[in-house]
């Protein structure tokens, strides 16, 4: 490859990352005022989050907004079934815990959002099952707790990585080509200048 083609491949290649990064830039951004996180999967309606209790049997969670921001003093009702297990509140940060918890399928609720969560002890919890279970405030019945990743943005990451690949396989095949094209240049001056 000639010096000129590598300098257009890097400036292609730029050009593609300089759309991309303001992207992660922003969820850098994101990301810095959120709490601090762990593997996470969302819930959604219908399902139920499997949650760990401590070895003390506490049942521990969180209640945020949509942009991951803690909930202070934000009213948490724990029930099974019909019946009211407790009520709590949470902490500056947004935490609440309930104590003397046991295994079962529970309803967690903060306002209008309700979440369903399956309550493990250690020894039997699933190991997909988190630590602590997570209400985000105006999603009814989404739990779970941080660090999905959005398939848009995978797919964005994968296209930006094919076309910047692609786009340096087409720069080169141009060059070979530009190659070929002078090679046949050069052949037809010696013909005709033997003629």
């Amino acid at each position: 490859m000639k010096p000129s083609q590598f300098f257009k491949v890097a400036i292609v290649s730029l050009a593609t990352l300089g759309v991309v990064m303001p992207q992660a830039g922003v969820l850098a951004a994101a990301e810095s005022r959120a709490p601090a996180r762990s593997t996470v999967r969302i819930a959604r309606t219908g399902e139920v989050a499997d949650v760990t209790l401590a070895k003390d049997g506490t049942f521990a969670g969180r209640v945020v907004d949509h942009g991951g921001m803690p909930l202070a003093d934000a009213e948490v009702v724990v029930r099974q079934g019909q019946r009211e297990v407790a009520r709590t509140r949470t902490d500056a940060k947004g935490a609440f815990a309930v104590k003397n918890a046991r295994d079962g399928v529970y309803e967690v609720a903060a306002g209008k959002t309700e979440g369903r969560f399956h309550l493990w002890t250690g020894e039997t919890a699933p190991k997909i099952s988190r630590e602590q279970a997570l209400l985000v405030m105006g999603e009814n019945g989404a739990r779970g707790q941080y660090g999905a990743v959005d398939p848009a943005l995978l797919l964005l990451t994968a296209a930006v990585i094919a076309s910047v690949i692609l786009g340096a396989i087409a720069v080169d095949k141009i060059d070979n080509l530009q190659d070929d094209v002078d090679g046949l240049q050069d052949q037809v001056n010696k013909l005709q200048q033997s003629l």
